[in-house]
């Protein structure tokens, strides 16, 4: 599939969705939108929040990039839309006046929920782009683990996380850290001025082109104590299995209740109370949240984000659904320390704890 194909069947789907709300156009003004239509493009000049530096104005003959001539250059020399068949509404910074049409959609209105649900189902292109970002992502918070020293601080580690995404061409929407005590107690540990002692949690969402994958790596300084070794089973156990539910055809529903089984039968059933297990990704960190009795369905070409956790461990990885089975897009390296889970005839390869020389 050509870029021009991707646009072109883009273009397809808000023709019918126009048509669908008897409406002239489309404005997408967030730039999780901009970036499934127009293929990858970043419009988040300002990343405190998800609306774009630019918007795009999608009518059924025409798609036009609409911005000021601060963007204008950047747009038309490294962009190149216009290759895609874009054509440009270009305003002073000081006098914008933005196109119109009589009956015109927002992508921040009523029809958010259609948008993401078109988004959510990658084209061909898309999931070879996924893959790539899959695997720099886990070359990321690989690079980063594998640096972690005694006496680092939380902002170090965090850092190194940063620069490592950055040096591949990403975004770390989400990068957290913990270490020692604070992995148990706080399952969203922003990074503080805490400094290692001997155990580390690295988090990142990674974003790239619009899309963002999830990954998580733990990593102890000197012999593993058996206890957490047996934590690390436990949750790759309970990962493992809800990967292996995460089928097309089945509902959110099905899988969680799948999810609450392989707690329970670790004898961790409460855990999965303390917070959210993930669900659906994309061009968000989490599209959409599963939930106890969800009735919405798995799609191949979906992406996934699961993240099961007891206090003190975390698993977490992306995967791309098939057909047939799953692809874990942000697999570790084969340097990495791994635990096989075997869920009836599947393995399922599942990092566990690096040790680091002390």
């Amino acid at each position: 599939m050509t870029a021009i194909d991707e646009i072109n069947v883009k273009h397809d789907q808000v023709r019918a969705l126009l048509q669908k709300h008897n409406a002239d156009g489309l404005m997408l003004r967030r730039t999780a939108n901009i970036a499934w239509f127009t293929g990858g493009a970043d419009a988040s000049i300002f990343t405190a929040t998800d609306m774009g530096a630019y918007t795009v104005l999608v009518t059924p003959d025409d798609r036009i990039v609409v911005t000021d001539n601060i963007e204008e250059t950047r747009l038309r020399d490294e962009e190149q839309l216009e290759q895609l068949g874009f054509k440009y509404h270009v305003s002073p910074w000081h006098a914008a006046e933005p196109p119109s049409t009589p009956r015109m959609l927002t992508d921040d209105g009523d029809i958010a929920a259609e948008l993401q649900q078109l988004r959510a189902v990658l084209t061909e292109a898309e999931q070879e782009r996924l893959r790539a970002l899959g695997r720099d992502a886990a070359a990321a918070i690989e690079e980063a683990t594998r640096a972690v020293q005694p006496g680092d601080t939380e902002y170090d580690i965090a850092a190194r996380l940063d620069a490592a995404v950055r040096r591949r061409g990403g975004f770390a929407v989400v990068n957290l850290v913990a270490t020692d005590e604070r992995i148990s107690q706080y399952r969203h540990p922003l990074p503080t001025m805490k400094r290692l002692e001997r155990y580390a949690m690295l988090v990142v969402c990674m974003r790239r082109h619009g899309l963002i994958v999830s990954a998580t790596r733990l990593a102890h300084i000197g012999p593993i104590p058996p206890e957490l070794q047996e934590k690390a089973r436990k949750v790759a156990t309970i990962d493992a299995r809800v990967m292996a539910a995460t089928r097309p055809g089945r509902t959110f529903a099905a899988i969680f209740d799948d999810l609450m089984g392989a707690y329970a039968d670790v004898g961790e059933a409460g855990q999965w109370t303390y917070h959210h297990q993930g669900g659906l990704a994309g061009y968000a960190a989490r599209e959409r949240i599963a939930t106890p009795g969800d009735t919405t369905v798995v799609q191949a070409g979906q992406m996934f984000a699961w993240n099961p956790s007891i206090a003190g461990y975390k698993s977490e990885d992306t995967i791309l659904v098939r057909q047939d089975g799953f692809d874990i897009v942000t697999q570790a390296s084969e340097s990495w320390p791994m635990i096989d889970v075997t869920v009836g005839d599947l393995r399922v390869r599942r990092p566990g704890i690096l040790e680091l020389p002390s």
